[in-house]
């Protein structure tokens, strides 16, 4: 059934820096959040751009899911579920994927499997995890296998493990990974399997500043099959922050200090630098895998635009993100399918919102040209 429709809370502005236009999609004052940057947030026809945003402005408030139009306008609710944020979810958000035709949102909630179209907001349940995850288990993330056929649901508790689910007919299966899934390879049906562990802890550093850290070890990320088996080398554990290069079997990511730059790994290849200058942050592809968009911190240079082909880059805006541990101030950026829009965060108003970026032909052309220096463009 239909939701609410909000017509527009969009405030428009140019960078002063490099004169790129960016359209605050969400003003209201509670938080709001766009995808994880590791699959595209913004329809294939750069229609619609979905996000979340917390009904209320209070701690353990749920999160709703939203679709506005990349130029701001005809904002809508699709979901209102639930009165408390989802416990296993990402910072309180379902877990959520967008299918790669844009028309359906597949969703967690509780353990419930749903489906939410993105034209009505009309949300059906597919199936129910229950009985499939050990108790007090909570779903964390949502993968989609290459042909859209079925999604691989990671849970957390005790053990954390993997399901997988046809979407056509329903029927969930244990998957044991020996690992931590991370991807489902774009391009046939296997999966991205990150081996070690993750322990989230705390690190003093020389100056007496205390930082989040991963006190865990991640190794290398190998390939399987669809059931965990015929393991594969694709690449070691070299990175901050990683996913794969859009539609293609490829893994790029930004680098562990002290190295400044984006690294980019293929199957049967050295690992080579694709980028080098700023403390590249966050890095998220557009599924041509001909676009990589990152934020930068240490210092913050804005967020950054690199062609894949050519490595060459350039500065996108500034987010004026406070880029602390909070999640919420990672400006995360995540580029259309075809790299021509990028969505990202900002808590620069004291709220976190979502804003998209519109890259022109010009400026892309650009880009590629090496005409744009990486700290400066103006049209």
């Amino acid at each position: 059934m239909l939701r609410r429709p909000f017509a527009s809370e969009r405030i428009q502005r140019v960078d002063p820096h490099t004169g790129v236009k960016v359209i605050q999609l969400t003003s209201y004052p509670t938080p709001s959040a766009h995808l994880l940057y590791d699959w595209p947030s913004i329809t294939p026809d750069n229609r619609w751009v979905l996000l979340f945003s917390q009904r209320a402005a209070a701690r353990e408030a749920p999160w709703d899911l939203f679709r506005v139009d990349a130029d701001g306008l005809n904002l809508f609710q699709l979901t209102e579920v639930g009165e408390r944020e989802e416990p296993g979810g990402y910072y309180g958000r379902p877990a959520a994927r967008l299918s790669l035709d844009g028309r359906t949102v597949y969703g967690v909630w509780g353990l419930a499997l749903c489906t939410v179209d993105m034209e009505s907001g009309r949300r059906e349940e597919l199936c129910s995890l229950q009985g499939h995850c050990p108790p007090g288990s909570v779903v964390h993330n949502l993968y989609l296998a290459a042909d859209g056929r079925r999604l691989f649901v990671t849970h957390r508790g005790h053990p954390s493990g993997a399901l997988r689910v046809d979407l056509e007919s329903g029927q969930v299966d244990q998957v044991e990974l020996g690992g931590y899934l991370s991807a489902c390879d774009p391009t046939g049906p296997r999966l991205v399997v990150a081996k070690g562990t993750v322990t989230w802890g705390t690190e003093t550093r020389a100056d007496g500043s205390r930082v989040v850290t991963n006190t865990g070890q991640l190794q290398a990320r190998w390939l399987t099959d669809e059931d965990g088996r015929d393991l594969e080398p694709l690449s070691p554990e070299m990175f901050a922050h990683a996913s794969l290069l859009g539609g293609r079997l490829a893994v790029q990511g930004c680098g562990q200090p002290p190295h400044r730059c984006i690294w980019l790994v293929e199957p049967g290849h050295q690992a080579r630098q694709l980028a080098s200058g700023p403390y590249f942050w966050h890095s998220g592809a557009s599924w041509s895998g001909e676009w990589i968009a990152a934020d930068t911190n240490w210092p913050d240079q804005g967020l950054q635009l690199v062609h894949v082909p050519s490595g060459r880059f350039a500065t996108i805006c500034h987010a004026g993100a406070s880029q602390e541990h909070y999640e919420f101030g990672h400006p995360h950026p995540a580029l259309s399918p075809d790299g021509s829009l990028c969505v990202f965060r900002s808590d620069r108003t004291g709220v976190p919102q979502v804003y998209v970026a519109h890259l022109t032909a010009e400026f892309r052309e650009r880009v590629m040209a090496g005409e744009l220096s990486a700290e400066k463009w103006m049209p």
